[in-house]
């Protein structure tokens, strides 16, 4: 009967021979594409499970409404806003690009700073021998749009097949293993399957609060487009840690067309903030439940931003999710077992 020794060992033998055919890497993007699949599907299944608990109706007729909505939303989303994103898209780009020249403006002024600037002749130099490299960067390009596209139809598919029917692969799961382990496993689940809602739920609150703050802040403080950077920094909510950092960037850009001091007033905002989200919003929403330690996350998306690249950094945090579930299920739960066990007493 296998162990958790035999399982581990089992693991990093096929992580070996993954790594030595050159499959390794392709193998975890998979994985993460599914895992983001049944992460949507987890949150298909909540939202459709509370529907059925709360207006009394039948789980596959809330499930066909949610799908609806989100199918309409989707569809309201491309044809009214399409055209609006690239246009704020566009606008966006060129704030950055004047917000970039205004810097360096201010930055030749500055003795120390003028030997560490570029050269126009350098800078046009560079764009002639790199002209050539356009249609390459181009085709690259589209072959990452038609990537994520991929990615995305196959997280929507994979979220809506398992969210339909969650006890088929589920019970599928639980009969895999030996007859003694079946009733643990299914409550490994049933706790992995609750952590994950509760981690989407206090994202999504997270997310919220945060675009809005963000967009209520860039207004006040007089910078443009305030609400392309409240909702991109509630987007880059998603990923905990890094994301905060990534939104605060253009903020900043954009707020040197405003003024140099308005910089600090807008780190210092993005840190309030951040402080706020942190340590008070996801508590609240969480309350006891997961809690994703920051180094732990931090050292995840590290690791899977190197090894896979953005996509792993996007599922590092449900992936500790889980492996905290797993950890505190099948060894830490046991062991206090065992202390609490009247022969280690005895003892």
């Amino acid at each position: 009967m296998p162990n958790a020794k035999t399982t581990l060992f089992a693991l990093l033998l096929l992580a070996l021979v993954l790594a030595t055919a050159g499959l390794l890497v392709p193998t975890l993007n998979v994985c993460l594409l599914i895992l983001a699949g049944l992460l949507f599907g987890v949150f298909v299944h909540a939202i459709s499970a509370w529907s059925a608990n709360k207006f009394s109706l039948a789980y596959r007729t809330t499930y066909l409404m949610v799908v609806g909505l989100l199918l309409l939303a989707i569809g309201l989303g491309i044809f009214q806003l399409g055209s609006q994103v690239a246009d704020r898209a566009d606008e966006l780009w060129n704030q950055l690009q004047s917000a970039a020249q205004t810097a360096n403006e201010q930055l030749e002024q500055h003795a120390w700073a003028q030997k560490h600037l570029p050269d126009v002749s350098d800078i046009e130099e560079q764009l002639t021998q790199s002209s050539s490299d356009i249609v390459p960067a181009v085709l690259q390009r589209l072959q990452s749009l038609g990537w994520g596209m991929t990615a995305a139809m196959v997280i929507f598919f994979v979220g809506l097949y398992a969210a339909y029917d969650p006890d088929l692969y589920r019970d599928g799961l639980v009969k895999l293993m030996p007859p003694a382990k079946r009733e643990r496993t299914q409550k490994v689940l049933d706790r992995m399957n609750g952590s994950l809602q509760r981690w989407i739920v206090a994202r999504f609150v997270s997310m919220a609060i945060v675009g809005i703050a963000t967009a209520i802040g860039m207004w006040a403080f007089g910078i443009p487009m305030p609400i392309t950077l409240g909702v991109l920094a509630a987007l880059l909510t998603f990923i905990p840690n890094i994301g905060p950092l990534l939104a605060a960037v253009p903020q900043m850009l954009l707020a040197v067309n405003v003024g140099p001091q308005m910089v600090l007033y807008v780190l210092m905002f993005n840190v309030v903030l951040q402080t706020f989200e942190s340590y008070l919003i996801t508590p609240i929403v969480q309350q006891r439940e997961v809690s994703l330690p920051p180094v732990l996350t931090i050292a995840a998306q590290l690791l899977m931003g190197v090894v896979v690249g953005i996509l792993g950094v996007m599922m590092a945090a449900p992936m500790v999710v889980v492996v905290m579930v797993l950890v505190q299920t099948l060894y830490i739960d046991d062991r206090q077992q065992d202390d609490d066990s009247p022969s280690s007493a005895e003892q």
